[in-house]
Parts: structure tokens; C-alpha cells; sequence
């Protein structure tokens, strides 16, 4: 044997000896099959038993969850939002870190709600966090159409598909429940459900919508109106609002056109026949403005970059988009109870009035907004 050969032989046993040295402790003898699938699942299988040290701990160092595994034992956590865990693995006074890593990784999210304007508001976390972990992500959104063609890296299934081959998972909703999301949902603004679900810092983030306009509905200019929704208490109440406000404008010099699902008979108003969303886009997208409630819709016409007249009283001024929205409340009578963590939403009560309802100042909130009001607000914009 030549000195080289030897030479060679012998780097090659001290790189054998470095790479044992460096092998895990769990698997030199077993193996560790986990994911963050729903909920953070850790396994030991193996054919040697040994007893180990499990320790989950938070993105700021906090120990979350401690338990003892033997091999061919498991354990899973209750908690189902993002966490930036860290996982240590004690057995003969030798530990094992590993850390959360999505890199390269499938990871799905679904949005749970079927509502637009959730699902309008959600989605441009989801393009956060696939570029924060340079995973792979899977999403499921009763919207679909509306995203995928601006979302080229997040690949788009319906609600209910089968997804294989997960690193992590997480669902985004109003729960109410403290191992799904860590704050309650109708306490902080709309969008910021999807940050905390998903552990990232809230700015607000105007989404990108698939929408390509289509021709002018008419000539003469307009204003859209959307005066339906979806309960009770989101309604602008004031029995002569609408009707005196849309005397305004027509009296102004512009038509007025009704996008709701549901047609009204205010005098003078246009009901949209088209009531398909990408109809109901272009003619937004062609109006002057919209006027409109916290509802869907007014989400939708801010993602299509129209300037939105919000009449919503009953929520705090930060719960819906602040930017290019020009918001009519009155501070003046009860407002803002669907962010007071007092109450919760019972969405099978029409008339859910936490603090009024059966009262005569029931739903005050939207009363008291006069239609002087809302025109004055709109001088800057008219």
C-alpha cells in the first residue's frame, strides 16, 4: 500500500468517526417520525427501548409542553396555530435539538370561512408566510377563482381535497378557542385573525385580486351602492337614510347602481342584472366610488382599488382596511360592540343587539347616522 493510499484510508476513518460523533441520539438507534400537522405530533419507534426527555418550547424559549417517551411512544400537543417550536431530546445526559423548519416543505392552510370578505382579507398571509419559511403551500379557500392567477408559488385546491405528504398544517377562522388562535377573534382588526393563526407581524396588507375590467356599463358617471348583508346589526338603520342620500346624488349629477345580492326598490336606483362577482367587479371598478356597509363587498371593492364610503358603527375603526376608506361612525351612542370581548356574535340572532336590543335604542349605533352625515363625508370625494 502506498503512503497516499494510507493517507486516504485514514482521512476516511476519522470523517467516519466525526460523522457517528454527529449523529442525532435518537437515531443512532431509533427513529423520530414528526410533523405539525394540525396538531405538533412527536414519535420515538425503534427496536431498542430507552426512555427519553421530550421538551416543546415556543418561539421565545417558553417550555410549553414536557413529557417522558419511551421507544414506540408518541405524544401530541393541543395546540393547533403556528409556533416557531423548538423540540430537545434528553436521554444519557445527551440532548438533541430540532428545531421548526417549513423549508422546502408541503405545508397547507385552509381558510374555514366561506365568507368573501374573510376570505378577501386572509389571503395575502398566506403568500407572507410561504415567503417567510420558503415552503411549498397547498391552500384551500371557498375563493379560489379569485387568487389563483395572482398566486402563482401557492398551489390552489377546493375545500375537502385530500392533501398528502404534510410538514405542517394550520386552519384560519373565528374559533374562539385559545389552542386554535391566540387572541379572541373579534377583538383585534379582521386581518389580523390570519397573523396571529400563522405567527406573523400585522401590517395591513391589500390583497391581490384576479380581476381584468371589462367595458363601461354606461356613459354617464355613477356611484355603486351595496345596502344589504349579512345581519341585522351591519344594516344602516335609519329608516330615510339610503333614500335621502341617493336624492343626493342623483341630484348631483349621477346615477346610482345597487351591486347587493338582492335588489332594492329606492327610487331611482339601478339594480345590477349581472349579479355574477365578475360583473359585479366591473361595475364597481367603473363607478365614481361605493357606498357601502362592513360587509364583503366592501372588501372587494377595496381590493380592486376603488375608494370605499364605509358606514359601520358597530365596529371599531381598526377592525376593517383603513386605507382608501373614507368611515362614517358616530362615537356619540353605543358603538363598537362587536369588537368588546364582553360579547360574542350569535350569528342565528338577526337582531343580536348585545347591549339594546328590545330596547328603543336598539341598533342606535347605525340609527343615529344621519344621511347629512354621509354627504358631508363626501366632499371630499365628490
Amino acid at each position: 500500500m502506498t503512503s497516499n493510499e494510507t493517507k486516504d484510508k485514514y482521512i476516511d476513518l476519522i470523517e467516519s468517526i466525526v460523522k457517528q460523533e454527529r449523529e442525532p441520539i435518537v437515531r443512532k438507534e431509533n427513529t423520530i417520525n414528526m410533523n405539525f400537522v394540525g396538531q405538533p405530533f412527536f414519535e420515538i419507534k425503534g427496536s431498542i427501548n430507552k426512555e427519553f426527555n421530550v421538551s416543546f418550547l415556543d418561539g421565545r424559549g417558553n417550555l410549553v409542553h414536557n413529557t417522558k417517551l419511551s421507544t414506540n411512544m408518541w405524544t401530541k400537543l393541543n395546540r393547533k396555530y403556528f409556533e416557531n417550536w423548538t423540540i430537545k431530546i434528553e436521554s444519557d445526559g445527551i440532548t438533541e435539538v430540532i428545531k421548526y423548519d417549513a423549508k422546502n416543505k408541503r405545508v397547507y392552510i385552509s381558510l374555514d370561512s366561506k365568507s368573501l370578505g374573510d376570505s378577501i382579507a386572509w389571503v395575502p398571509y398566506l403568500e407572507e408566510f410561504r415567503k417567510k419559511h420558503d415552503c411549498k403551500l397547498i391552500v384551500s379557500t371557498f375563493w379560489n377563482k379569485l387568487f389563483e392567477s395572482k398566486y402563482p408559488e401557492i398551489e390552489f385546491v377546493k375545500p375537502g381535497d385530500i392533501v398528502n405528504s404534510l410538514y405542517a398544517m394550520y386552519s384560519i377562522g373565528w374559533f374562539y378557542d385559545s389552542n386554535k388562535e391566540p387572541q379572541y377573534p373579534n377583538t383585534i382588526p379582521l386581518q389580523k385573525t390570519a397573523t396571529n393563526i400563522l405567527g406573523l407581524e400585522f401590517t395591513e396588507i391589500k390583497p391581490e385580486i384576479n380581476f381584468i375590467p371589462g367595458l363601461r356599463p354606461q356613459e354617464k358617471k355613477y356611484v355603486t351602492i351595496a345596502p344589504h348583508s349579512t345581519s341585522g346589526l351591519k344594516y344602516w338603520n335609519n329608516e330615510t337614510g339610503w333614500k335621502d342620500l341617493i336624492k343626493y346624488l342623483i341630484s348631483n349629477g349621477y346615477d346610482v347602481i345597487n351591486v347587493s345580492l338582492d335588489n332594492v326598490d329606492y327610487e331611482g336606483v339601478i339594480n345590477s342584472v349581472d349579479k355574477s362577482i365578475e360583473e359585479t367587479m366591473n361595475i364597481i371598478h367603473h363607478s365614481e366610488f361605493f357606498i357601502g356597509l362592513s360587509s364583503g363587498l366592501s372588501w372587494l371593492s377595496w381590493s380592486i382599488g376603488k375608494h370605499v364610503v364605509m358606514i359601520s358603527n358597530f365596529t371599531e375603526a381598526d377592525h376593517e382596511f383603513t386605507t382608501n376608506c373614507t368611515r362614517i361612525t358616530n362615537t356619540s351612542v353605543c358603538n363598537s360592540c362587536w369588537n368588546n370581548p364582553k360579547f360574542k356574535f350569535d350569528k342565528g340572532d338577526w337582531n343580536w343587539c348585545p347591549v339594546n336590543k328590545g330596547t328603543s335604542k336598539q341598533f342606535e349605533c347605525h340609527v343615529s347616522i344621519t344621511a347629512e352625515m354621509v354627504i358631508s363625508s363626501l366632499q371630499n370625494i365628490l
